[in-house]
């Protein structure tokens, strides 16, 4: 299976007002190096943070098709798969916490699958919509919805979201250390921050 394409890039499309009436439109992506996940948590003594390159889990270059219907868009690329064990974190205690945590031996994977992605009021300037996607950790699915916002200079394009989620929505117990005088937050904020450069594919076939 194709990686997943960045649920953001369909912000593209709500810019070609010309493309307004059509069912689908192909497009392709040029994902830039600035782009990254990124997991943020608190203990009551420190702060910190996981993150890892766009790289590790969505190819450079893409090809995807949007289709959108009752102000509703869905993609051909759906799904993520996000290696846990490629998170990086300056507090390497809490890194190794968190793999335990989500047992990355047995679940070296947390999946995503967008579902659909419901616009906002075209008068926005900034927020695209709701994206409601599936998260998976441990084998445990919930559903969330995440706020999508964008950046726009001519063809490159910034897409980022955050949200906080509760851990124990997977079944999972914060940590906790030296008799409980260090606790673990069970709420983490989910931030991915993406920049492509999108294309109509006829507009990049031109360019090659």
């Amino acid at each position: 299976m194709k990686q997943f394409i960045s649920i953001f890039t369909i912000c593209y499309l709500l810019s070609l007002t010309l493309n307004a009436q059509l069912n689908s439109y192909p497009v392709t992506v040029d994902v830039k190096d600035k782009s990254v996940l990124s997991i943020h948590g608190k203990s009551n003594v420190v702060d910190f943070t996981f993150d890892q390159p766009s790289k590790e889990f969505i190819d450079n270059k893409l090809y995807v098709v949007a289709s959108w219907k009752n102000d509703k868009i869905y993609l051909s690329e759906s799904n993520l798969e996000i290696p846990v064990k490629s998170f990086n974190s300056s507090n390497k205690m809490a890194l190794r916490d968190f793999n335990k945590l989500v047992k990355s031996d047995q679940y070296p994977k947390m999946l995503i699958k967008l579902d659909h992605i419901e616009l906002a009021d075209r008068s926005s300037t900034s927020a695209v919509g709701n994206a409601v996607i599936d998260v998976t950790i441990t084998d445990v699915t919930k559903r969330y919805i995440f706020p999508v916002t964008t950046g726009k200079n001519g063809n490159n394009f910034t897409f980022d979201i955050t949200k906080e989620i509760n851990i124990r929505d997977f079944n999972l117990t914060p940590p906790v250390h030296m008799m409980g005088m260090i606790k673990v937050d069970e709420l983490i904020t989910i931030n991915l921050f993406m920049e492509c450069d999108i294309l109509p594919l006829d507009q990049a076939e031109l360019t090659k």
